[in-house]
Formats: structure tokens, sequence, C-alpha cells
């Protein structure tokens, strides 16, 4: 390099070190030049896109946990709810059988004949049969012919038997046929079912007995089947028979057989029994 080239350099970086010197002794005494301004307004845009940036993708991070945390406790407490409806709907449907056990109970130390309990397993479906099934057998001393009773009146007659399961032939059905009183007039007739219907007749009702619309019809001693004054119904219709001896009379069970859970079926009393009542 020649020695003027040289001298050029020599004098140019010595004038950039006073330069530096210079602006090192400006910035430190607070003082701000061109040059500082515009760095800091690069840098300091620079920081304040990078700080929003920032911030945000931390509040989405914050956000995105927030909301799967929140998914996560409802789905917890969607859980909770179900179990708690569950365990409320176990709680009432207990309660509800605890006071049908009570009634049962109670009723069953009115009744002088023994009882034996049993659940209603099935309901007949078909349209002309009407029927239900329950969890007791000849094991447990069932046979066909005895009564079958609830805490709200008549059910029907045990049809048929199996070592564990009984089929009850009951007061609707057109092929049943129980002895029965109007318990105001005391006029005795025979209640059966009726084809396709839940309506009871009561038949060989002559025309002269005194027989009115919302009459209590209860069962009678004959045979021993049912305890004797023990509800069957109500009836809701008299319809004279001016050509004839008989009148139509026709009585609403006072049992819902389709609602039937539990029954008790009526042990006929013993021998001995019977010989003192008579």
């Amino acid at each position: 390099m020649q020695p003027r080239k040289k001298f050029s350099v020599f004098v140019l970086l010595t004038g950039l070190i006073c330069l530096l010197a210079v602006y090192i002794h400006w910035h430190r005494q607070g003082q701000t030049g061109k040059i500082d301004a515009a760095v800091i307004s690069v840098t300091g845009a620079l920081q304040t896109h990078f700080f929003y940036v920032a911030q945000g993708g931390r509040t989405i991070f914050e956000n995105y946990f927030f909301l799967v945390n929140t998914k996560k406790r409802n789905e917890e407490l969607e859980s909770q709810v179900r179990l708690l409806h569950s365990e409320l709907t176990s709680a009432g449907e207990l309660e509800l059988e605890n006071k049908r056990f009570k009634e049962m109970l109670e009723f069953r130390n009115k009744i002088e004949q023994k009882l034996l309990a049993a659940r209603v397993v099935a309901h007949d479906s078909s349209s002309d049969y009407f029927g239900i099934r329950v969890d007791r057998g000849s094991r447990d001393g069932v046979h066909a012919g005895m009564g079958v009773i609830s805490p709200h009146g008549v059910i029907g007659r045990v049809l048929r038997v199996t070592d564990q399961y009984s089929d009850v032939l009951t007061l609707v059905d057109p092929t049943s046929n129980i002895d029965a009183i109007i318990q105001r007039s005391r006029a005795r007739g025979i209640v059966s079912g009726q084809a396709k219907q839940l309506i009871c007749k009561l038949k060989y009702i002559d025309r002269l007995e005194d027989i009115a619309v919302n009459d209590v019809v209860v069962s009678s001693s004959f045979g021993s089947i049912f305890p004797p004054g023990l509800l069957i119904g109500q009836v809701t219709a008299v319809i004279p028979n001016p050509n004839g001896i008989l009148q139509t009379i026709a009585v609403k069970s006072a049992v819902d057989i389709y609602r039937l859970e539990e029954v008790f079926i009526v042990f006929p009393p013993a021998k001995s029994e019977t010989v003192i009542k008579q």
C-alpha cells in the first residue's frame, strides 16, 4: 500500500474512533443524537411488536388450556349430575317400594287367612286374555284356584302353576267368574270380564234388585277363595232389561292390573277352621 493511502486510512480510522468516543461520551451524559433516535425507534418498534406477539401467544396458550380445563371440568360436573340424578331416582324408587311394602304389611295383618307375598314378573300382552305372572309356584305351596289379591282389592285366581311361577287369571278376563256382593243392598252376583275391555260385568242380578251407579262391589265368603268384604270394584252403569228378568251392570275394577308390582296369594283356611266358622 502506498504511503498516501495508508495515511488516508489512518486518518479515517482516527476520525471514526474520535466520533465513537464522542458518541459514547454523549450517550453516557444522557444526550440523544439522531443515530440514537433512529436505533431506539427501530429497536423499540421491534420490541413492541415482539411484546404484543408474545403477549398474544401467551394469552392464546392460557385460553386454550383454560378452555380444555373448563371442558374437562364440565364433563366431570355433568358426570356427577348424572350420578346424583341416578341416585335420586333410585332413592325415589326405594321410597315408593318401602311405602308399598308398608301398605302390604298393614293389609296382611288385617287378613285372617294365610297370605303369600309375590312379585309380578310379567303382564300378558294379548288382546283376549288378561293375566299376570308371579314369582311363586308349587314349591311355595301354590296351586291352581287360589285367590290373588292386593291391598287395593281382588285381582283374580291362579290359573296355571309351575315349580317357580304361576299364571293368574285376572277378574277382567272374560273367562273369569268371581262371586260378589253389592255392599249396600247385599244383592249377589258373579263378576266376569268382557272381551277386549278392562270393564267387568256383574251377572245374574234380578232386575228388581236395588242397584245404583257408584255402588261398591265386594267379595263374598263363598268358597273361602277370597277374604270376605274385599273390594272388587264400583258400579259404573246399570242398564235395565224390560224384556228380561236380569239387569246389565258394568263394574270398574278397583285394581289396575297393568300397574301391579306386588300381590298376595290367598291360602284357603284349614278344614277345621272352616267347620268352626260354619
